[in-house]
């Protein structure tokens, strides 16, 4: 599984976590919530002094002849290890450049006084891309033991090539892959292209972003009602049957393997331990279907058993998260 976190000449790595590692394992981790300095620092994201150098004078291939250009610009950093000056892309003249540092900035004044912390940040694809990530005070409750969190995800790009987001969403952002997942799975999403400075926008990002209560909100009551919905063993086996169908023309194989999901699927809605605080509610029954495609679903190959499964529960693209939209779907509507 591709992380992009950028590694450094001394082989330190451009990530900081706070409380629990990334699944990749690299860079530092906190015991406990950081302060923007802090992450800055850990993460090697703090003093980049990110900067627009003209590109002035330049040799015309066909003629040989000089050509003078006030429209074209490199964007460099200071390589927080080396000290060195590094090219992270070109850009035009309107474009402005966005310290690591104001988008830290940015995140706590827009959450004020929440009690928001900073979670994790990171450097990807050799500085070209980094991200910021604050964990929302108040976690979802579902029957008072299922914490689900959310997060505010900032992305910034000093190459060119994209805008400056901050998004609300319950992926935690530790690499690429999370970035692309939290970046899908968002409640509500905030955008200011690098052409326009975030000052004096913070009243409009809250704004934007306020959704995300309200979508936290939503979910949780949605998760409410399946949990106080009861679900006997014959209706999980037709709801497992509906999400989980076998052809008619299934081969001897696929009827085989289709036998194991089902008969995983019924073992942890009856009598996994994991599931005994919600037991015999649709709730338990949502909770089975995620717990086996994360945990429980073979892995074939000769790829690392645990990073085939991370995959699986971090990418929003992957068959599995559309297995369990489709679940909770059913459970929901059924």
């Amino acid at each position: 599984m591709a992380h992009e976190i950028e590694i450094f000449a001394n082989g330190s790595a451009g990530f900081a976590a706070a409380g629990k590692p990334g699944w990749h394992r690299l860079g530092y981790t906190a015991p406990g919530p950081m302060t923007a300095e802090e992450l800055l620092t850990r993460a090697n994201l703090a003093g980049w002094n990110v900067r627009k150098v003209p590109v002035g004078q330049v040799t015309d291939p066909a003629t040989g002849q000089p050509v003078t250009t006030d429209e074209d610009f490199l964007v460099v950093r200071t390589n927080p290890v080396t000290g060195q000056p590094e090219r992270l892309g070109r850009v035009g003249k309107e474009y402005e450049v966005l310290q690591n540092e104001e988008v830290t900035a940015f995140l706590q004044t827009l959450v004020d006084e929440s009690g928001a912390v900073f979670d994790t940040g990171g450097s990807l694809n050799n500085g070209r891309r980094i991200f910021v990530t604050m964990r929302l005070p108040e976690p979802l409750m579902v029957g008072g033991f299922d914490q689900l969190d959310l997060y505010l995800a900032a992305f910034s790009r000093h190459d060119g090539w994209g805008s400056f987001v901050t998004v609300a969403t319950p992926v935690r952002v530790v690499c690429a892959n999370t970035e692309r997942a939290a970046l899908a799975n968002h409640a509500s999403k905030f955008t200011v292209r690098h052409t326009g400075r975030m000052a004096g926008r913070i009243a409009e990002a809250r704004d934007a972003l306020k959704l995300t209560w309200r979508h936290g909100q939503a979910f949780a009551a949605e998760a409410e009602k399946l949990l106080a919905m009861p679900m006997g063993v014959k209706e999980f086996r037709q709801f497992a049957a509906r999400l989980h169908p076998l052809p008619a023309d299934a081969k001897e194989l696929a009827k085989r393997n289709h036998d194991l999901t089902m008969r995983e699927l019924e073992y942890l809605f009856t009598t996994a331990p994991t599931q005994e605080p919600i037991r015999n509610t649709r709730w338990a029954a949502y909770n089975a279907v995620t717990e086996r495609l994360d945990h429980k679903s073979p892995v074939f190959g000769t790829r690392d058993v645990a990073t085939v499964r991370a995959e699986r529960a971090l990418l929003d693209d992957h068959d599995n998260a559309k297995i369990k939209t489709r679940a909770f779907r059913l459970l929901a509507t059924a």
